[in-house]
């Protein structure tokens, strides 16, 4: 199957299924899919077993990374979907190791050493690998050497997998050429606008119309049912109450726990950046050179490094100033990184040449990395202690506090006696509720239903802390009368009308032209507006976006109008119709297709290759015989 796989990699019908990019595999419910009990495996694929034991380190190292990125997620959002996903990432791994060793591909102990030894959170300040950093970062992600050596092991052979199923795949240049032209093909425009403002005096609304329009849209003018509560804000961390922690017992809690506190050096980056493929000739180079001489000497003039670098880069080459954001070993091209972290903040390098060209960077600040001293890190140690802390009595005091509540007790005087945060709402609405204090959307709409006045009996989560609530007053939805919002519907139905009439006489302006340039006529009597630039997929200069207008400019024939009307809203007069005709087009410049000519190449390379390995990996999925043993423990059901 793999050697059918790389054979036909350029036929017809492999290069139709490039355009694939996610195949979504669908457990529950497929044909080829068993289910019965499975001891001590959560399933079988081809025969050879997926244990529980694996599946439960899988789920809580992605349980982990989604807590981390994502601190306030529910557990229940967790739930839903993170089983299916830890599975079907145990399948595919199971999938490719078995077509690796079909395949006699293997990753020798040497390969992983090596591996290992050259990432970058492994190695002492000389570069050099150091094996109680290895434990240390390891600790900290809750992992243990011989767990994460599988796992680099398989991602390596997953690797030569992909590059052996992929070695085939390549890209024609001049393809890529034609790619890039279309993407980056411009228009010229020029338009006749008819704004409905112009319009507006001469409708008027019926009040027939207003009552209608009234009656129809009721719902636009509900008010929806709103609830005040009291409630008291309860976090471990406020429990633990950091600030009564002593030196110390900080002190002595951080060298117990210091791979908590491993860090990797960061630095906070700008560039001015000139493109040059890598494979430039020798006059594009000396051009890139000059023109990177003469940026110095701007910086040298005195102008601020922001300022130069907003002139001269272009629209993808930075942020603003050409802020490029924190960096970490690893995360850019090796002449940037070597070049960005041996610099002192505040300085401006040499020209450095990297595969995208010439760069002049800026240092804005650095953090060096290790495990930061207990004067630094005495703030986040203390919170995380008082976090720990806090963890422990949580069950009880919301406990106390809910039958405080109950029993009709102040939770105002409950929060000060604990110290912990009170407060009140107002009025507000399920949705506000969301918002505001970040309970789930149930907790919210069961709040609407709880009568003034009564304790809410059961603790609410609120996100990454919890909720004792008392409802102070309810009411229940309603619509506004007619006479509350008749001047905002008289306002509407005169926009629309107002509209109708620009499109009426837009649409028989536009009728009444013949294909072909304007004559001097018809310019003076449509007052045509010129727009010389117009991107692909951009909006028309002064106009909101609009995609079938977008669309049309750029499948339309030069020199030809546009076949229809159509209904835009101008930045300066507000809604309107226009049509227009395209007057020229402008394919980008050779001296632009050869700064990207790689980056381009190499993009659709990777396209390919992705889209040849996703088919790869549903020929796999489909021969395989999967047969999950126990959904109860994916889905995790009473847990």
């Amino acid at each position: 199957m793999l050697e059918y796989i790389r054979s036909n990699a350029q036929s017809f019908g492999v290069k139709l299924a490039f355009g694939v990019i996610i195949l979504v595999f669908v457990f529950w419910g497929v044909g080829s899919l068993s289910d019965r009990t499975g001891g001590n495996h959560v399933a079988m694929v081809n025969g050879s077993p997926i244990s529980a034991r694996d599946f439960e380190l899988a789920y809580r190292h992605a349980e982990d990374a989604m807590r981390r990125n994502n601190p306030g997620l529910p557990r229940e959002a967790l739930a839903q979907e993170l089983g299916r996903q830890v599975l079907r990432d145990l399948v595919t791994r199971n999938l490719l190791s078995a077509e690796a060793a079909r395949a006699g591909i293997t990753v020798t102990p040497l390969e992983l050493r090596m591996a290992i030894g050259e990432v970058k959170a492994f190695q002492d300040a000389q570069g050099r690998f150091d094996p109680e950093a290895y434990k240390r970062v390891l600790e900290a992600q809750r992992m243990s050497p011989a767990r994460y050596e599988q796992e680099m092991a398989g991602d390596m052979l997953r690797q030569k997998l992909f590059a052996l199923v992929t070695a085939s795949v390549w890209t024609d240049p001049e393809e890529a050429r034609n790619r890039y032209d279309f993407l980056r093909e411009q228009r010229s425009v020029e338009y006749a606008f008819f704004p409905a403002a112009a319009y507006a005096g001469s409708v008027a609304p019926t009040e027939e119309e207003v009552q209608a329009y009234y009656d129809a849209r009721k719902a636009d003018f509900g008010i929806p049912a709103r609830v005040a509560l009291a409630y008291v804000l309860v976090r471990a961390e406020a429990l633990g109450r950091a600030e009564s922690i002593g030196e110390s017992e900080a002190l002595a809690w951080y060298e117990a726990n210091t791979a908590r506190f491993a860090r990797e050096e960061e630095v906070r980056a700008a560039h001015i950046l000139v493109p040059l493929a890598e494979d430039a000739a020798e006059d594009e180079v000396e051009k890139a050179g000059k023109s990177m001489a003469a940026i110095e000497a701007e910086l040298a003039a005195g102008k601020a490094f922001a300022a130069v670098a907003d002139a001269h880069n272009g629209p993808n080459a930075a942020g603003p100033g050409g802020e490029l954001g924190w960096i970490r070993r690893g995360m850019t091209v090796e002449p940037f990184e070597q070049a960005a972290f041996a610099l002192k903040p505040g300085a401006v390098s040499a020209p450095v040449r990297s595969p995208f060209g010439l760069h002049l960077i800026k240092v804005e600040e650095k953090k060096p990395g290790g495990v930061p001293p207990f004067a630094e890190a005495a703030a986040d140690v203390r919170k995380a202690m008082a976090q720990e802390r806090g963890e422990s009595r949580l069950h009880d005091v919301l406990d106390n506090l809910v039958e405080a509540n109950i029993l009709g007790k102040s939770l105002k005087e409950s929060a000060d006696t604990l110290g912990l945060e009170f407060g009140e709402t107002g009025l507000v609405s399920a949705a506000e509720l969301e918002a505001k204090l970040h309970v789930k959307a149930g907790d919210a709409a069961s709040l609407l239903a709880v009568p003034a006045g009564s304790p809410v009996d059961s603790v609410l989560e609120a996100g990454d802390a919890y909720l004792v609530v008392r409802v102070l007053k309810s009411e229940a939805a309603s619509t506004r009368p007619l006479a509350q919002v008749r001047e905002d519907i008289v306002e509407k139905i005169r926009a629309e009308k107002a509209l109708t009439k620009a499109m009426e006489a837009a649409s028989q302006k536009r009728g009444a032209l013949s294909d072909g340039p304007p004559d001097a006529g018809d310019r003076a009597d449509l007052k045509l507006h010129a727009a010389p630039t117009v991107e692909r997929g951009g909006a028309l200069p002064g106009f909101a976006p609009d995609q079938a207008l977008s669309e049309a400019l750029f499948s339309t024939a030069t020199n030809a109008w546009l076949p229809g009307v159509y209904a835009v809203t101008s930045s300066g007069d507000g809604p309107g119709v226009l049509f227009a005709r395209v007057s020229g087009v402008r394919p980008p410049e050779a001296a632009e297709w050869e700064a990207v000519r790689d980056i381009m190449v190499d993009a659709m390379k990777r396209e390919r290759a992705e889209g040849l390995f996703e088919i790869f990996m549903q020929r796999l999925l489909s021969r395989a015989r999967i047969e999950v043993l126990d959904p109860a423990l994916v889905d995790r059901k009473n847990m």
